[in-house]
């Protein structure tokens, strides 16, 4: 009598359930790691708000004023807002003393800035988050002296 041997290994079906697991897997994976990216972008951008909020507040000491101006975007070269000194906010060359912040922080993705405008009394400054933060849900807030909020009190 002729004997049938079975060879063992992996059947079709085994094969796609084990694909489907490893692609659910690396989904969830890459939608963790974009979350984390975003969550980390705002930490950025809530950090480098705070650092300008206390530099403002040097100025104000120094000047008892706000460096005022109609509208400029922080951090962007050649955008006359890289730099915080005695004259405002400043090209990156202007030495003119007391610097209170020698680089102003640019956002944390490429192309994105903080806007600023301000009279002698009271300033603005604008970011975007990606995520919910303790500010609240994603969306475009306004730091102020007083604080944080969705609020442009200028306008």
């Amino acid at each position: 009598m002729l004997k049938i041997r079975r060879l063992s290994g992996v059947t079709i079906p085994e094969l796609l359930i084990g694909l489907l697991i490893i692609g659910i897997v690396i989904a969830i994976f890459t939608y963790a790691l974009g979350v984390q990216r975003a969550m980390s972008r705002d930490a950025k951008r809530i950090s480098d708000i705070g650092v300008m909020r206390a530099a403002l507040s040097q100025f104000w000491l120094q000047k008892a004023a706000y460096p005022v101006s109609d509208g400029v975007f922080l951090g962007k070269p050649g955008g006359g807002g890289e730099k915080l000194t005695g004259n405002g906010f400043t090209p990156a060359g202007d030495n003119t003393p007391p610097i209170f912040l020698e680089a102003v922080p640019a956002g944390p993705k490429s192309g994105e800035y903080y806007a600023y405008h301000s009279t002698q009394s009271g300033y603005s400054l604008r970011f975007t988050t990606e995520r919910a933060t303790a500010y609240g849900p994603a969306g475009t807030y306004y730091a102020h002296a007083n604080g944080v909020d969705q609020l442009d009190e200028l306008k």
